[in-house]
């Protein structure tokens, strides 16, 4: 069966015990995977490795300010969404315009259940505004961007229809689809398409996601019909 992606939270706050105590609080909901951060080299580690849906910046009054961070992120040309959590003196001071579509904030101190709440609420602007991804095996696919991205790390292009084909297996969940329904779904029966088109898409599509096309494990076919496998 196919479910949408854990949220991935990159958590960076200076202060030790903070962290931990955030961490270890925003862990508890299973739909997010967190990971806990206390430098600007860390972050930039962590978005050279993986992608992530939020990232939360924590201020101090000290080397990572409501400035330096900010410097930071226009620095390292950081296009991910942000949620500030700001000393509370430091409010409106912000050269980031409040709560765009990239920048959201958060006074310090507060309330767990407040933060949750700020993370959940911003993570839906974020999904409202974004697509729906599926996870193929080990790989993440995004069908308004037409790519697939391999452990969040490599990245390969579609044609419009290897997107198509995806979508209609994916849609079908553990159904098998046949032939006649793939043409017509992708082709619309188009007079010059014939069974040979849809095999010569579907091998180049194991090229890009079997680890050895020649022993399929991801799209299978079986009598005509093909199935799609999120392992």
């Amino acid at each position: 069966m196919y479910s949408q992606m854990k949220k991935k939270i990159l958590l960076f706050e200076p202060e030790e015990l903070l962290r931990n105590t955030l961490l270890e609080q925003i862990s508890l909901n299973k739909d997010f995977e967190v990971t806990g951060i206390s430098s600007f080299e860390d972050v930039q580690n962590q978005l050279n490795k993986s992608t992530f849906d939020l990232i939360i910046m924590g201020t101090d009054r000290k080397a990572y300010s409501l400035s330096s961070i900010e410097q930071f992120i226009k620095e390292a040309q950081i296009m991910s969404v942000v949620l500030f959590m700001i000393e509370a003196e430091t409010s409106g001071t912000s050269s980031f315009e409040q709560s765009t579509e990239k920048h959201y904030f958060i006074e310090k101190p507060f309330r767990i259940q407040h933060l949750n709440k700020k993370i959940s609420t911003t993570l839906a602007k974020i999904s409202n505004s974004n697509e729906v991804t599926y996870k193929i095996g080990p790989f993440t696919f995004f069908p308004l961007k037409k790519v697939i991205i391999l452990n969040d790390k490599t990245r390969t292009d579609l044609t419009d229809k290897e997107v198509d084909i995806l979508k209609c297996l994916i849609s079908s969940g553990e159904e098998a689809v046949d032939r006649d329904k793939l043409l017509k779904q992708v082709w619309n029966y188009s007079s010059d398409v014939t069974t040979h088109t849809l095999e010569t898409h579907i091998y180049r599509l194991r090229q890009k996601l079997e680890t050895d096309p020649s022993i399929p494990r991801l799209i299978i076919s079986k009598g005509g019909s093909f199935t799609i496998r999120s392992i």
